[in-house]
């Protein structure tokens, strides 16, 4: 979670603060962190890897984690390893 390439704004502008953001780098959209709401306690934190320059390259794209920090910090890095496959 600490690449300073790598910055973080809500999905969308009404989202509640803190529960849906997109990972930007270099502009563009690398992937999206959510806490599933939908879910019964203890909520889950979604992460998905959604970088377009990464589309087929094998492994997996997403996950759930119980805190959005972790949620974060693993969609960073799995976005970081499939970056080195491609």
């Amino acid at each position: 979670m600490n690449d300073p390439e790598i910055t973080w704004r809500r999905t969308f502008p009404d989202s509640e603060p803190g529960t849906d953001g997109v990972a930007l780098f270099e502009g563009r959209i690398i992937g999206r962190v959510r806490l599933l709401e939908e879910l019964p306690d203890p909520k889950p934190w979604m992460w998905s890897v959604t970088d377009p320059d990464l589309a087929g390259v094998p492994g997996h794209t997403h996950g759930e984690v119980l805190s959005r920090r972790q949620a974060m910090e693993r969609l960073i890095e799995r976005w970081q390893e499939l970056r080195r496959l491609r």
